[in-house]
């Protein structure tokens, strides 16, 4: 009986422990930090806008980029810093569905709500420079802006 009732015991100690074992921690928030830089710092016409954050699973192509998240953003100079806390259910909200092992892509965008902005003033994404990935918790990263032509 001593063996039986010992055998069972360490059968639901090992148990038990397979089922403790630390998964992935999906309950954190991440945080994104991103600055957006110009050809050095100067001021621009103060402006209102949207800078938003898309996922995409970088596997699939011919797909949509999902919304993230998006913040109303005031500027009045380049370069400026914009912070995200994004929720750690974002994954959920991909559309298409995205498997658990799936690698995701990140990038921003910036749409200034201003019309008629001339010279310095009307600033975009400069694409030709670099695209504009991010990446979830990596410390502060650079996007690129130049001047409208």
């Amino acid at each position: 009986m001593k063996k039986l009732a010992l055998g069972f015991g360490l059968s639901l100690t090992v148990l038990a422990g397979c089922t403790s074992m630390p998964q992935k921690d999906e309950t954190k928030a991440n945080s994104l930090k991103v600055e957006f830089v110009g050809q050095g710092a100067y001021a621009v016409a103060p402006q209102q806008g949207t800078v938003s954050l898309y996922a995409v699973d970088s596997q699939i192509a011919d797909v949509p980029a999902t919304l993230i998240q998006q913040q109303k953003v005031q500027i009045s100079q380049v370069p400026f810093t914009v912070d995200f806390t994004v929720p750690a259910d974002h994954r959920q909200r991909i559309q298409p569905p995205v498997r658990e092992d799936a690698q995701i892509k990140y990038y921003v965008t910036w749409q200034s709500d201003a019309k008629n902005l001339t010279g310095k003033d009307a600033i975009v994404i400069d694409y030709d420079r670099q695209f504009p990935n991010v990446t979830l918790n990596g410390g502060k990263q650079q996007i690129y802006l130049r001047s409208a032509k």
